[in-house]
């Protein structure tokens, strides 16, 4: 009878190691290869592309398993986990020799990878992060309106960071908590049971990738926490710190030796930078367009000149979160301004930048129990870079190339100066460490595989760091070099002219003779293998020599194991230096990034202070520029901004489809987030008044997935900007209310006009782009409202457009005209011009009063729709309607296409008709 293929050793040793990873898949070293068996093999393989196979297919009920290689480990793991599978790496955790006469060689998980504890940083894109994220609520304490917690490590990069966030008030998940983790979009969120509930709905469409893993409350109390990195006060129960909690007590389980270096907590306020909700990054394509989700076509791609991948995170990192306070902006501009005027030093910087290459992330491979020499020789030129890009930096300050560039005021730092402003500050230098990596490692480590413990994986470590390991190598060398003589030797001796001297990883070292020269064969040769075609021998002196051969190199190999692992502890231990030098080298390499694209595009210095007004001078999107410059178009046409809390709070934009509204509106908003990341911007001058938060409602979208159609998005969009703006908010509409009736959605958008106008304390600047032409009114009874539009001239049936913006409210859309050139019919062209004509008037009262602006008998606020539609068909008195018809035929006529005479004619007839009403 067939044994069963499940109840041999080696299954159960899987199996009880299975036991204590039942939610991971499970990758078992067998040798060379990562082995997976039973469900996880039947989940693997498909998502790995790789053959399912089965094991022991003669026995009884055989093992479904499949398997990769260890060098390809890391690929493979790194698919599951983006998926969002946890995998946990099961290493031989004893030599196979040392458990010679056992069943079994040891076997222990060592590590478990996540989705958001990434196992292998490598191949991630340069500004992107995996982050981990921890969720704590004050329902969970019950607290009811307490503040939330949030907790965020970039488990590849050792940014761990931390902020509480407020109660808002309402019931469940608090706005700006759900705001500030579709910012962050953590690959995997631990909370609680309760909160996965809430989290769960709110996440599941806006985060689709993200993970949401269920841990014990018990993980959020600080006292429990098996670490205390720098920043963690394990007294502290407040929602930040139980927040941390969570992720160290998660980074034990799967990862405890990253616990020995845990990274320093640091804490961070939301109010501190600029909120920038979903919403906003969309509309503004800030990260990802809204074509392929790409980065082409981005603000990200105009301004990151980086050189390096810490530079690259760092701009993404200042994009993200823009600062608020005007001291810290012009820290950073004056950085910026201090690079972009030495051209020949910015270049030679940027230079000795690119050799520091992705040091956190190097630094986090350096640390982990896999790390490679590899690995360690790349930390260490990274390390050993850094003395050049200080001394580079150091030069600047002699320099005599500095450049006067254009500015908008005068600051504390002088340009040209002899000292480096305060935002750039010189790595710190870890030299004992290089010079302990390079002591210790050879010029051109090797990558050994994962927990490799070949004899023959040795040559790493460098002749002479430790006198024993070099006495291992000279014994083996000696006995290579007698073995290397010894075919000679024996060919002289025994006259076989094809003896050969062979080397097996398993059988070891042999001579080797042909079965045709079997009969030359001396009696002290000692059988030891026997092939097709040839016989393998050895001599007692032959295996003297190869038990000293190989037992050097074993010891040896053990010993540079030994060594490295010296190594990467040191490494670890110095762990947090390295990490203040990278963030020395991001903020550099992101101030030069700012400066090269403020040089190259001819941008300005902007200033930033903390008043009401919005002024910009000849202003140019960043990125539109960018790409007529690329296809090599004529140019982009600048145009100025003023807004101003007490004047102009609201500038509603007309003008025809096509003009530039939208992308005004958009350029606007960009210049004003870089003004406030520290960056130049595109424009001749420009004067911000800090903004707090940019609301942007642009474009049509709907969000089927979520049950919302195009106009629900629109609608909630702008409640929630009217919920959210403040004083010092810039809000950007574009066309509110097109996405339902005509009468509706003309209501909709002057209510909430003057909901932003007439609401006490609100004031937000506010650019109000809308075909609704009938908008323009409200600057009759609203003193802060402002009309401009963008010019087009038209000849005959052609428009040009002129995208300039200019003072007052246009007349026309030329909505008609783009349907033309879109390819309408020229029946429906006609018919569409005599509806529009019928459709235009009627707007104003008999008194001169906008009709909208004109509120419902017993209304206590807004436009009343029927109201609008029914004063033209039923007015007071004849007089009124006849005055009302002949004000739309005025507005109705072409004054490009009248002749004089033909003008002079049409003022006779009307007020001839208007005569025959007064008369009795």
């Amino acid at each position: 009878m067939k044994s069963s293929a499940r109840d041999t050793p080696m299954m159960r040793q899987y199996r009880a190691i299975k036991t204590d990873h039942p939610d991971a898949i499970l990758c078992y070293r067998m040798g060379d290869f990562y082995e997976l068996f039973l469900a996880d093999a039947e989940l693997a393989a498909p998502l790995l592309d790789i053959t399912l196979t089965s094991r022991d297919k003669d026995k009884v009920d055989p093992v479904p398993m499949c398997g990769f290689p260890v060098h390809a480990a890391d690929q493979h793991i790194k698919r599951l986990a983006e998926l969002g599978h946890k995998v946990a790496i099961c290493e031989q955790v004893e030599d196979p020799k040392a458990a010679a006469g056992k069943r079994l060689v040891k076997r222990e998980v060592v590590e478990v990878v996540t989705p958001g504890l990434v196992g292998d940083p490598s191949g991630l894109e340069a500004a992107s992060e995996v982050a981990i994220a921890a969720v704590t609520l004050g329902m969970e304490r019950g607290e009811g309106g307490g503040a939330s917690g949030l907790a965020i490590l970039e488990a590849s990069t050792g940014d761990f960071r931390t902020t509480s966030i407020a109660a808002d008030g309402g019931k469940g998940v608090p706005g700006l908590l759900l705001d500030e983790l579709l910012r962050v979009a953590p690959r995997e969120l631990l909370c609680s049971g309760e909160v996965a509930e809430l989290l769960s709905s709110l996440l599941e469409s806006r985060m689709p990738e993200t993970v949401i893993t269920r841990v014990d409350r018990a993980s959020f109390e600080p006292d429990l926490a098996p670490a205390q990195p720098e920043g963690f006060d394990p007294a502290d129960s407040g929602a930040e710190i139980r927040a941390a909690a969570a992720l160290i007590s998660y980074l034990g389980i799967n990862q405890p030796f990253a616990l020995a270096h845990a990274p320093r907590l640091r804490g961070y306020r939301l109010g501190d930078t600029m909120l920038l909700d979903e919403a906003t990054r969309t509309h503004l394509e800030l990260f990802q367009n809204n074509e392929d989700r790409g980065r082409r076509g981005t603000l990200l791609e105009s301004i990151d000149w980086s050189s390096s991948p810490l530079g690259a995170r760092r701009v993404a990192q200042w994009m993200r979160y823009p600062l608020l306070l005007p001291e810290e902006i012009r820290d950073r501009q004056d950085g910026v301004a201090y690079l972009a005027e030495r051209d020949r030093p910015r270049a030679k910087l940027r230079d000795a930048l690119r050799l520091v290459r992705d040091l956190e992330r190097i630094l986090t491979r350096a640390v982990r129990p896999t790390t490679t020499p590899r690995d360690l020789g790349a930390l260490r030129s990274s390390l050993l870079a850094l003395p050049k890009v200080c001394d580079t930096l150091v030069e600047t300050c002699s320099s005599s190339s500095a450049e006067s560039l254009p500015s908008s005021e005068e600051t504390d730092w002088i340009p040209g100066s002899q000292s480096l402003p305060r935002a750039i500050t010189l790595p710190e230098l870890p030299q004992d460490l290089a010079q302990l990596l390079s002591e210790a490692l050879i010029d051109d480590p090797p990558t050994v595989a994962r927990g490799s413990r070949g004899a023959n994986e040795t040559g790493y470590i460098r002749a002479g760091f430790r006198p024993e390991l070099d006495v291992l190598r000279d014994g083996a060398a000696k006995g290579r070099e007698w073995i290397a003589g010894l075919e000679a030797k024996e060919r002289d001796r025994t006259g076989i002219a094809n003896l050969k001297v062979k080397y097996h990883p398993v059988h070891g070292y042999s001579l080797e003779v042909s079965k045709t020269q079997l009969a030359r064969v001396p009696e002290d040769y000692e059988r030891k293998q026997t092939l097709a075609n040839v016989e393998r021998f050895t001599t007692p002196e032959l295996s003297e020599v190869q038990g000293e051969v190989m037992g050097a190199n074993e010891r040896a190999a053990a010993m540079e194991r030994e060594v490295l692992e010296s190594v990467r502890v040191a490494v670890a231990r110095e762990a947090a230096r390295v990490r203040r030098a990278a963030d020395a080298v991001a903020n550099l390499d992101a101030l030069a990034s700012l400066a090269e694209v403020a040089r190259r595009e001819g941008w300005v210095r902007p200033i930033v202070d903390d008043g009401d007004r919005l002024e910009i001078r000849s202003g140019r999107h960043p990125v539109v520029e960018a790409m007529l410059g690329r296809v090599g178009s004529e140019g982009f046409v600048p145009n100025d901004s003023d807004l101003d809390a007490g004047d102009t709070q609201i500038l509603l934009l007309t003008g025809p489809n096509m003009s530039g509204k939208s992308t005004y509106l958009r350029q606007v908003a960009l210049i004003v987030l870089l003004a406030q990341m520290g960056s130049f911007v595109p424009a001749e001058s420009a004067r911000i008044g800090v903004v707090d938060r940019i609301f942007t409602r642009v474009g049509a979208s709907d969000r089927l997935s979520r049950g919302e159609s195009t106009f629900m998005v629109e609608m909630r969009e702008t409640a929630e900007i009217l919920a959210g703006a403040s004083r010092r908010s810039l809000i950007i509409l574009d066309e509110i209310g097109r996405g339902t009736s005509t009468f509706d959605g003309l209501s909709i958008a002057w209510a909430v006009v003057e909901y932003l106008h007439d609401t006490p304390g609100l004031s937000a600047r506010t650019l109000f782009a809308t075909h609704y032409h009938e908008l323009t009114d409200l600057a009759r009874t609203k003193s802060r409202v402002k009309n401009g539009h963008f010019e087009a001239k038209e000849w005959g049936e052609e428009v040009v457009f002129l995208r300039r913006l200019v003072t007052g409210g246009a007349s026309r859309s030329y909505g008609i005209q783009v349907a033309r050139l879109a390819g309408l019919p020229d029946k429906v062209i006609s018919r569409a011009r005599q509806i529009l004509k019928n459709l235009e008037g009627g707007e104003l009262d008999p008194q001169g009063v906008p009709r909208l602006a004109r509120e419902a008998e017993g209304a206590a606020g807004g436009a009343d729709q029927l109201a609008f539609a029914l004063d033209a068909l039923d007015a007071p008195s004849r007089r009124a309607g006849e005055e009302d018809e002949i004000l739309g035929e005025l507005r109705a006529l072409d004054a490009n296409e009248t002749t004089p005479m033909e003008a002079l004619q049409i003022l006779g007839r009307l007020s001839k008709r208007l005569g025959e009403v007064d008369e009795p």
